[in-house]
């Protein structure tokens, strides 16, 4: 795990952490290093950031794809999107929020005296207004930290509001990278939207304020290369981001399905049935939904497998409706699916 450019830091068991709060950051199975950041130009959200797209897959910046299951992906071409619900905190544990409405993919809150952890960003300033509204209702007046699952704007898009409040942001080290670089044909975001604090594969980063323990860790490739969940321990709540969602079929955007399953096993063996599991779009779910969407997942998987193995093209996978019995559950599956699996199990080669 890597900060940079924050006051006094002092180091506790191979991590950092900025004083002078009372919690204590601490790292599991990685090393950190210290690292300035420098500063970028100006990050603006133009139409190819419209919420619910995807990067295309094997591309973290590359254009968007249309989106499957989200109300607005499904409106008549040419109707207007209805305006955005707003940002509502709904207690899920004790310390624990869910923040639903707004633009942009669910987020999260642990509140507590040592300042808030919020998780993930929705896609705009004006949604991160709602969400600094709706933590300020339920007594949390700053931010303290800010983890981004992954890169895509609909969940960094108020990255900058809560920056320049003084939020540390951690993510994995590729969405510091993307988000520097511009994505999506974008500009560079900001310095104060960038990630300060970033992880790389495979690692887990541990959080300890307000009486919680907060679990960052990074998962298989599935959605996104970058992915990472975080876990509230003593919450038993889970804020899985697009790694999960009961109401569509999974976009892989640089990931795999492989990665979606292997993420969905590591889930349900740290779980226990008490768990709620929050997605990136859609309700909260329990541990029958995540068990269902393992089952869904693997069933397409081998049964495309058994078509790829038959020779079959793209275009005879796809009308064989591998997805069938699922489709009322998820929606129809959009072009980061069943090309995507089709193409990961050797098909077309």
């Amino acid at each position: 795990m890597r900060f940079g450019s924050l006051p006094r830091i002092t180091p506790v068991r191979g991590s950092t952490v900025p004083p002078p709060l009372t919690s204590v950051a601490t790292l599991a199975g990685f090393g950190a290093a210290l690292a300035l950041v420098s500063a970028v130009a100006l990050f603006a959200a133009g139409p190819a950031f419209a919420q619910g797209s995807e990067a295309s897959p094997g591309n973290r910046g590359a254009a968007p794809a249309a989106a499957q299951g989200r109300a607005a992906d499904r409106a008549p071409r040419g109707a207007s999107a209805a305006p955005a619900a707003p940002v509502t905190a709904v207690r899920l544990a004790a310390n624990v929020y869910l923040l639903a409405g707004g633009g942009g993919a669910n987020s999260t809150a642990l509140v507590g005296p040592d300042g808030a952890l919020l998780v993930d960003a929705k896609i705009d300033m004006a949604s991160g207004e709602g969400v600094a509204a709706a933590l300020r209702g339920v007594g949390a007046d700053r931010v303290r930290f800010l983890v981004n699952t992954h890169e895509h704007p609909d969940h960094t898009g108020a990255n900058a509001l809560f920056g320049e409040q003084g939020a540390v942001i951690i993510a994995h080290e590729g969405v510091r990278e993307v988000l520097a670089a511009g994505q999506r044909g974008g500009p560079p975001a900001p310095a104060e939207a960038l990630p300060v604090a970033t992880f790389g594969d495979g690692d887990v980063v541990t959080l300890h304020l307000d009486g919680e323990t907060a679990e960052i860790r990074h998962m298989p490739p599935a959605h996104t290369a970058t992915n990472a969940l975080v876990r509230y321990v003593n919450a038993d709540v889970y804020h899985l981001g697009d790694l999960y969602t009961r109401v569509r079929y999974p976009v892989i955007a640089g990931g795999t399905l492989q990665g979606f399953i292997d993420s969905t096993d590591r889930v349900l063996a740290m779980s226990d049935a008490s768990a709620k599991f929050v997605p990136g779009v859609g309700e909260v779910g329990d541990r029958a939904d995540l068990i269902a969407y393992r089952k869904m997942l693997v069933t397409v998987r081998d049964r495309v497998a058994a078509l790829v193995k038959q020779g079959k093209s793209l275009d005879e996978v796809t009308a064989a409706k591998p997805t069938a019995e699922f489709d009322e559950t998820y929606g129809q599956p959009g072009p980061l699916f069943l090309p995507v699996i089709y193409k990961e199990l050797g098909g077309g080669k």
